[in-house]
């Protein structure tokens, strides 16, 4: 019956997710440009539909006057956007890894900077599903009236996002499979809307009865406030560039190569998209509405209601929620590498059954869920939060690679490289004060708020695991300890044959730290017949492992377990079958090494498979488990240098 369960639930999660993929299998789910563009830029093109009618909400302030400094916005806009283009592109050159912003940041500005643009980005991939999402089923309420009632609206908003979740948890080839359509179909009808339009204007001019009426001021005249406010909201169009920065590892060989030219295809895109709808909307004198926005208006004046116009719409709407796939790519990679140096949970590092960073993915449908919740769905409630985050980290690494650029001189056309950088360093600060000013009372205080709470977050927990390292750490004293308790162990058992020891036991490690040593001391003490056993499921791990073994002199030995699923408790479970099977042993003991942390919250920063190890043997009468604690000197009583070196901890 047990086995029966088992089956049924294996079938049932190979089905939803798919068979697990293994790690050498890694290069085939990467993808090329044309992947790339669905998953990493669907949140910026989608924003440059809804750009135009952000800037002409605060032009038209001006009056009819606005409409003549519409592309002079639009300039600024695809100049910043060239700048920050050239920005990431240097980023991807120098950091073949990924990580952006926060890599670029912490590199040349310093660890605090580095962990500012992490939070802004965060916080920026975190609204981007839940304002996309919202505003896609917003847009459908037209067509599906009853999704207008609040409960419907956030029941929808809740399915998609699980939905989209669902779809990444399959893997990156499987999302850029079913996005692609849609992708392009929206890029191709919007070229062909920008194309006609312009073409009709320059052939036949604007027709006067297209023309809709004149805008009363709310100001006098246009003033250089203004004109920053719609500069301000028509960066919304290039929220999601960074993602490709930040994936460059989800990219085919040459992964570089492939990021760059992903990225150069994106900005082309929304450099066209965006200059077209901001020209046509401005000969045509179009006034956006919460119920008629541009793209809408622009589709019936241009293709009337034919099929192009609901191909247009449907597709826009589509597009919307494919946006929400950016941050399911960029934020777990991200997450990842932050793991990496210490600054996010650890778990965040390992890679899923369809190689994919899982626990990202789960974590961002989690706090999107709650967004949902929290704000009841509506989009203009989280919509002033938006963009704020991702202008902010533009700044940090315009500014950051500018600093590089200066100090460093490299070639003859760093001086031309130290004005671009600036440029978009310098303008993106300015557009996010004019944001954090403007929509302060409307509720981008909260970034205020919740920004550095999140950074506080990352810096705590980078202090939790840098004073576990230092505890923890093997050294010279700890290691000469070690031995002699192995020599004087030996000398006791100097009489006695190995064959006459019949309990075998067996140690689970993840590195060679203070709290292993203690386990293995413990095993010794007991029986000559101990055994390490690591189940590698990464090669530099394993490597970096078994080196250490080796320069310490272990007499204990190492054995590596295979892990070609990253299924670390199913593997090491397999290998004691094994052992199990020999029947050499009167009993089999595991022995698991635990750090004991010295508050309870920092558990949640280790992924407990030592507590999962145990779970799963208990249901084994013929295996005993034991644990061994290692419980770190209090804080007083030890002499923590942040700056240690960072071995690894145990899972």
């Amino acid at each position: 019956m047990a086995h029966n369960n088992r089956l049924f639930w294996l079938k049932l999660r190979t089905f939803m997710f798919g068979h697990p993929l293994a790690t050498n299998y890694a290069e085939h789910t990467r993808v090329g440009v044309l992947g790339g563009i669905p998953i990493f830029g669907s949140d910026i093109i989608s924003s440059e539909g809804y750009a135009p009618d952000e800037i002409l909400y605060i032009l038209l302030l001006a009056g009819a006057v606005g409409y003549a400094y519409v592309l002079q916005v639009s300039i600024v806009i695809i100049l910043l956007l060239a700048s920050i283009i050239m920005v990431y592109r240097k980023a991807i050159q120098k950091y073949p890894q990924g990580g952006g912003s926060y890599t670029i940041a912490k590199a040349y500005l310093g660890e605090s900077f580095g962990l500012i643009a992490a939070s802004s980005l965060t916080l920026d991939y975190v609204l981007t599903v839940a304002v996309s999402v919202s505003s896609a089923i917003d847009n459908l309420t037209g067509v599906l009236p009853w999704l207008a009632a609040p409960d419907h609206k956030v029941i929808a908003d809740c399915l998609v996002i699980l939905f989209m979740a669902w779809i990444n948890l399959r893997g990156l080839r499987e999302s850029a499979r079913l996005f692609s359509v849609p992708v392009y179909l929206y890029i191709s009808v919007l070229v062909l809307l920008v194309g006609t339009g312009v073409v009709e204007i320059m052939f036949h001019g604007v027709n006067p009865v297209k023309t809709t009426r004149i805008v009363e001021p709310a100001l006098s005249g246009m003033t250089w406030f203004l004109f920053a406010r719609a500069v301000a909201g028509g960066t919304t169009a290039l929220t999601g560039i960074e993602a490709v920065s930040n994936g460059v590892t989800a990219f085919k060989a040459p992964s570089q190569k492939r990021a760059i030219r992903t990225l150069l295809v994106l900005g082309a895109v929304v450099a066209v998209g965006l200059s077209g709808l901001v020209y046509l909307a401005g000969s045509y004198h179009l006034v956006p509405s919460a119920n008629n926005t541009i793209l809408n208006q622009l589709g019936l004046l241009v293709f009337g209601r034919t099929v192009l116009y609901f191909v247009l719409i449907g597709s826009a709407a589509a597009i919307l929620v494919i946006a929400a796939n950016t941050p399911f790519a960029g934020l777990p990679i991200l997450l990842s590498l932050m793991a990496r140096d210490g600054y996010a949970p650890r778990y965040f590092k390992n890679l899923g059954d369809r190689l994919v960073y899982s626990v990202g993915i789960w974590t961002l449908m989690l706090v999107s869920l709650f967004l949902i919740l929290i704000f009841h769905g509506d989009t203009h409630l989280m919509l002033p939060l938006y963009a704020i985050g991702v202008l902010l980290s533009f700044s940090l690494t315009g500014i950051g690679l500018a600093r590089h650029t200066q100090r460093e001189k490299e070639g003859t056309k760093w001086r031309s490289d130290l004005a671009v950088f600036a440029f978009g360093g310098i303008l993106s600060f300015l557009v996010f004060v004019v944001f954090i000013t403007t929509k302060f009372t409307q509720g981008a205080w909260i970034v205020l708020v919740i920004l550095p709470i999140l950074f506080l977050i990352f810096r705590t927990i980078c202090c939790v695991y840098r004073g576990e390292m230092a505890e923890i750490q093997v050294t010279p004293a700890v290691m000469e300890d070690f031995r002699l308790h192995v020599a004087k162990v030996k000398r006791r058992r100097a009489h006695v044959e190995v064959s006459e020891y019949r309990n075998k036991i067996i140690v689970p490690v993840y590195d060679l730290n203070v709290v292993v040593l203690k386990a293995l001391k413990y095993a010794y003490s007991l029986t000559p017949l101990v055994t390490a056993v690591h189940v590698g499921s990464d090669p530099d791990r394993v490597n970096k492992l078994l080196r250490h073994w080796a320069e310490n002199h272990m007499e204990i030995p190492l054995e590596i377990v295979d892990s070609p699923y990253r299924a670390t408790v199913h593997d090491f479970l397999g290998y004691l079958d094994k052992v199990e099977k020999k029947g050499k042993y009167d009993t089999i003991t595991v022995a698991i090494p635990e750090l004991v942390p010295q508050k309870m919250w920092h558990n949640i920063l280790h992924n407990q498979t030592g507590q999962l190890i145990k779970l799963m043997l208990l249901l084994r009468k013929s295996i005993l488990v034991t644990s061994v604690p290692y419980h770190p000197l209090p804080k007083e009583s030890q002499a923590v240098n942040l700056n240690l070196p960072k071995p690894g901890l145990g899972r």
